[in-house]
């Protein structure tokens, strides 16, 4: 007796279809009208589902916008990690790290480029206490920084001690921060783009295997 022929369900690539296209509505409406224009018959007037759609997804307004900013945080490493682990990268005369470049734009291109949409989502983060869930990028990249598998522009690999991934990470995101809580439009300023390759490509990166065999200081 013949087996049954298992097919794959059309329906899983449509519902990730369907999901995709809620967080791009949902990311245009906080860029375009704010958090409180954010409800889901706006999401389904705008996206053309119906709330009914919706509901089968998300059960409420605050599960749409953690979704999305889990969702948009993902993005935004994955191609991080392409710039950092990939071979190489097309240098232009300005450069000379191309991979730093390359990841900048991953992170000010993140959110679609939509900075008060960014902006909102970390805020609403604070607000609610969420700090783990804007931790978790820091977190991935350092772990990535100190793996062993970040492709350095002259060959080979970069390896950074955890502390000095860790101050590297968090300066990056306190200059994005401070800059969405000044003046977000400083995000999409080249100077500002230059100001973060500075910083990454003028960070100690031949410190790291010395420093891992310094001693640790201790207080008097």
């Amino acid at each position: 007796m013949k087996q049954p022929v298992r097919r794959r369900q059309p329906s899983q690539a449509r519902a990730r279809t369907t999901q995709l296209l809620i967080f791009e509505t949902a990311a245009r409406i906080l860029e375009e009208e704010g958090l409180e224009r954010l409800n889901t018959n706006r999401l389904a007037e705008r996206s053309g589902f119906s709330v009914g759609t919706i509901y089968q997804y998300f059960a409420n307004k605050q599960a749409i916008v953690q979704a999305l900013m889990r969702h948009e945080q993902e993005k935004m490493l994955a191609e991080i990690r392409k710039s950092l682990m990939t071979g190489a990268i097309e240098a232009t005369p300005m450069d000379a790290s191309p991979r730093v470049r390359a990841v900048v734009r991953a992170i000010l291109g993140a959110f679609g480029g939509r900075q008060r949409a960014r902006k909102i989502l970390i805020e609403r983060a604070l607000q609610l206490g969420q700090h783990r869930s804007l931790e978790h990028p820091l977190a991935t990249l350092t772990a990535l920084l100190t793996s062993g598998s970040v492709a350095s522009d002259q060959g080979g690999a970069f390896t950074l001690t955890e502390i000095d991934a860790f101050v590297l990470t968090q300066a990056v995101a306190g200059a994005i921060r401070a800059a969405l809580a000044r003046d977000r439009r400083l995000l999409k300023q080249i100077a500002f783009e230059d100001a973060l390759v500075g910083l990454i490509d003028g960070f100690p990166w031949n410190r790291s295997a010395s420093s891992k065999a310094s001693p640790s200081r201790s207080s008097a």
